[in-house]
């Protein structure tokens, strides 16, 4: 391109004989930007299964990821929304696991490795839920980030709901209870667990 002049246009011949050169036609090359962002996230959670949450920064998720730190801006303008991108996968695959379950025909132990899947019972989810304490602190400096915590919110209110609609259905739950009213109660127990297990590891059955 000459500076101040319309680009300069090869005649067709010419652009023939360029392709012949280069082996065939000049395709441009197609980008999956949803399977790049997804490999960020994956790179970053290898970091932090790997070497802790603590590890997790933009030059450390662009070096697992073989990415420059360019590129993971490209995709995510802060640190924060990866983790919130993450986030937002583990509440799917959680969802995903409780409504695989036939929750029509429980038992009692069925009932409470149910309830198990959504309490960070392991190093591996603990280092995961980790990434959810990351996000609720990251959320006082940045509101954008609020939904994700709210939709968790709601993911883990929305399962225990269900899981006690099923102990109903199985005879677990006595038809006088109000399943509303113990889906918040379990919902709290949850999230005190979660954070007993985070906190004090030693406290928290494998």
């Amino acid at each position: 391109r000459v500076s101040g002049h319309s680009p300069v246009m090869l005649p067709r011949r010419c652009r023939g004989n360029l392709d012949s050169a280069l082996g065939g036609p000049i395709v441009p090359k197609i980008v999956d930007h949803d399977a790049r962002r997804q490999a960020i996230v994956e790179a970053m959670w290898r970091v932090v299964l790997r070497d802790g949450f603590a590890a997790v920064s933009v030059r450390s998720v662009a070096a697992e990821a073989e990415m420059s730190k360019t590129m993971i801006g490209h995709y995510f303008a802060k640190q924060a929304d990866v983790l919130a991108l993450a986030v937002e996968q583990t509440i799917d695959s959680v969802t995903e696991q409780i409504d695989a379950d036939d929750l029509d025909e429980l038992t009692l132990d069925r009932a409470v490795s149910i309830v198990l899947t959504m309490i960070p019972t392991t190093k591996r989810r603990r280092q995961e839920a980790s990434v959810w304490l990351a996000l609720l602190a990251e959320s006082e400096r940045d509101p954008d980030l609020r939904p994700v915590l709210s939709h968790l919110n709601a993911s883990v209110l929305d399962g225990a709901r269900q899981l006690l609609d099923g102990m109903r259905s199985s005879g677990l739950l006595a038809q006088r209870r109000d399943v509303e009213l113990e889906a918040r109660r379990l919902h709290a127990l949850i999230d005190g667990l979660s954070l007993q297990s985070l906190t004090d590891p030693g406290s928290a059955r494998p």
